[in-house]
């Protein structure tokens, strides 16, 4: 790609994780992020991360703004999802990002993707213009909730789940029981996210007679309850509760959250609050053809 005055735009492709991980917790210092090297490698691999797909700003040998791209498939196409967006605070307002997208459109179209998602939360119009200006369009809204542990657990104390069993299952054993779920899950909580790190997620399923009747899945070290679903046939039994309360009792956070539930599952979000948890924030889900 070309440089312009004394920044250039390239490839992070042969860049060091450190390098990457120097400039993203630079970028996002003032933002109240509590992330640090462990975390954000966990993050990059959960979200399919690919540097040699992943474009930034340099001035000199300093990555000052950056564009981090995970690749997958995500409804049946090559898709390019934005795992991280940040610029340096001294660098802001320069049309850093603006640049750098723009200039790996014609790299991801040969690497073969065909499409492009993002996550922003509502609250940030500037970033929704933005986008919009750019060519991407809104998908759907997400709803993110979060909760102290004890509270839950305060709420679910009683949960039992009848006559079901709730036992450990195989990470590779969800996408069997994925007709149990309302709604796709978003990129980072998809089936897919789940086995790139499957060693990180706890994975809980509820049996009766044997016969899978629902499942939940959890990334203990952070507190994020990822997946949860009920058969719809077996609903309103306290097998979602008994799920959610093994999910928490495994937490090695002090919270709970959950996020990108779409917003007009009003049954799911009902749930949720009566369990303790309470809105934390908003997303949309946007998207763009390449």
């Amino acid at each position: 790609m070309e440089g312009m005055d004394n920044i250039t735009v390239g490839s992070l492709a042969g860049v060091t994780f450190d390098r990457v991980a120097d400039a993203f917790l630079q970028a996002f210092a003032d933002y109240g992020m509590k992330l640090d090297r462990d975390s954000l490698s966990d993050m990059f691999r959960r979200r399919g991360a690919r540097f040699d797909l992943s474009y930034a700003a340099f001035d000199g040998d300093r990555i000052v703004s950056f564009i981090i791209n995970g690749i997958g498939v995500h409804n049946g196409r090559l898709t390019a999802y934005d795992t991280g967006t940040g610029t340096v605070k001294e660098y802001r307002g320069l049309g850093l990002t603006d640049r750098i997208f723009a200039g790996s459109l014609g790299f991801l179209r040969a690497a073969g993707v065909e499409s492009y998602l993002l996550e922003v939360l509502k609250e940030n119009v500037p970033a929704v213009k933005i986008y919009t200006r750019l060519g991407f369009e809104t998908m759907r809204g997400f709803d993110c909730y979060n909760a102290c542990n004890m509270d839950v657990l305060g709420r679910l104390a009683e949960a039992r789940g009848g006559c079901v069993e709730i036992r450990p299952i195989e990470a590779g054993e969800v996408g069997g029981m994925a007709g149990f779920m309302d709604f796709c899950p978003s990129w980072q909580n998809s089936i897919g996210s789940i086995m790139r790190n499957k060693e990180a997620f706890l994975c809980v399923g509820a049996f009766k007679g044997g016969v899978p009747v629902g499942f939940g899945v959890s990334e203990t070290a952070y507190g994020d309850i990822t997946l949860l679903a009920v058969d719809r046939n077996h609903r309103r039994q306290g097998i979602g509760s008994a799920l959610l309360k093994t999910l928490v009792e495994n937490n090695r956070a002090d919270r709970a959250k959950v996020l990108n539930v779409e917003e007009n599952q009003g049954p799911a979000k009902s749930f949720l609050t009566a369990s303790g948890f309470e809105f934390s924030c908003g997303q949309y889900e946007m998207a763009r053809q390449l």
